[in-house]
């Protein structure tokens, strides 16, 4: 009788975690969980002490590598509702920003903005490059050693 609950759980703990034989799917399942938790961990440092419990939970559960795959997306869409759109649309802004910063790069920069390093030269160009000290050693310490 043991043997059948052995195998009934093998079984159920494999059909609870499917094999993603896609590789670009198992990426795009990658970015979108890579996505929550960072959503996650920034309402976890702005919300209050006591509000913290249920983004904790669910970060715990969205980052244990045992929660099966199914769980992870129900978390996902009951967290954020439709988080790919979400995504899609943060991924525009951040694009729509990166193309105003670049429109700006060809404006000539202001006078007072300029730095100006002002190198001092000396005018002994005969002199000799080589470093020695001018102790002034009285002759009688000169004669002791």
């Amino acid at each position: 009788m043991a043997s059948k609950t052995k195998k009934t759980k093998e079984s159920a703990s494999a059909t609870a975690l499917p094999i993603v034989t896609d590789p670009e799917m198992a990426e795009r399942f990658e970015r979108e969980l890579a996505w929550c938790v960072g959503q996650l961990e920034c309402m976890m440092r702005s919300s209050s002490m006591k509000d913290k419990d249920p983004p904790r939970s669910a970060l715990q559960t969205l980052t244990n590598p045992k929660t099966p795959f199914i769980r992870k997306r129900q978390m996902m869409q009951q967290l954020f509702g439709d988080y790919r759109q979400k995504m899609h649309d943060e991924d525009i802004a951040r694009q729509k920003r990166h193309n105003q910063i670049r429109a700006n790069t060809n404006s000539e920069i202001p006078l007072a903005s300029r730095f100006v390093r002002r190198i001092h030269q000396n005018n002994d160009s005969t002199k000799d490059n080589t470093f020695s000290f001018n102790f002034n050693i009285p002759s009688s310490d000169m004669d002791k050693n």
